[in-house]
């Protein structure tokens, strides 16, 4: 399976790493920034692709042979980012936080028959999913605390 990651900082990174893990996947990570890309492929043997993600075209013509995109570009990205990978016909997760409503999106994603998982990272996100599955498990569920460390301080 052809997977793309976009976007090469910490959390892009490291999704593209444990992607590369599994030898189903081959996987590409793009990235504007060609310093961090060289070392992640020099590091790991992924494949780098530097591209504009503010730019749809540029977004566009990276996923078009992908059968799975990763988004993991910083929240004032996130949102233009998921449209033009839904315009491309792509199914996508991601993890960017953004402020606009990405339901809004929903019927573009019907359209192209897209399937898009958003909001995912840690917390909110994959946290919120596993209590709800966990929840539609039990008889009921009283309370549930979820406890997430976050990004460091020191960004390493």
């Amino acid at each position: 399976m052809k997977a793309i990651v976009l976007g090469c900082g910490l959390v892009g990174g490291l999704i593209a790493k444990d992607l590369a893990k599994d030898k189903d996947f081959q996987v590409t990570v793009a990235d504007i920034d060609g310093k961090k890309l060289d070392e992640l492929t020099r590091e790991t043997g992924i494949r780098g692709v530097k591209a504009d993600l503010s730019d749809s075209s540029d977004i566009k013509k990276i996923v078009a042979d992908k059968d799975i995109v990763i988004g993991a570009v910083p929240g004032f990205l996130g949102f233009n980012m998921l449209r033009s990978v839904i315009e491309a016909g792509k199914n996508i997760v991601d993890i960017s936080f953004m402020a606009e409503d990405t339901l809004s999106l929903d019927e573009l994603a019907r359209k192209k028959g897209v399937t898009a998982v958003v909001d995912m990272g840690v917390a909110p996100g994959m946290s919120h999913m596993i209590v709800g599955y966990v929840d539609s498990l039990l008889d009921e569920t009283e309370s549930a605390a979820i406890l997430v460390g976050g990004l460091p301080v020191i960004r390493e």
